[in-house]
């Protein structure tokens, strides 16, 4: 399965829950625990797809992976000269 296959699939399961109608709290909370468990199976290996190790986050800081540590930087585009 690719990236974008499982970013779909990952929406896809989003609207499926949201179109669910339930009848009491106990039908609710099982299909709720099954929704985030698919969800989380399916963002784990989204992450394994980019590249990007679990244990790291987006945020940016010092961080160490491997016995290497480095910085994670936010970047802004560059702005572009009017001319």
């Amino acid at each position: 399965m690719s990236a974008h296959a499982t970013l779909t699939a990952i929406e896809q399961e989003a609207r499926a829950f949201c179109r669910l109608r339930f009848t009491d709290a106990a039908s609710y909370l099982e299909a709720k625990d099954a929704h985030c468990k698919r969800v989380d199976r399916l963002v784990r290996e989204l992450r394994r797809q980019i590249g990007m190790p679990e244990m790291l986050s987006l945020g940016t800081g010092r961080r160490s992976f491997g016995g290497r540590s480095f910085s994670v930087e936010l970047r802004m585009p560059r702005a572009r000269k009017a001319g």
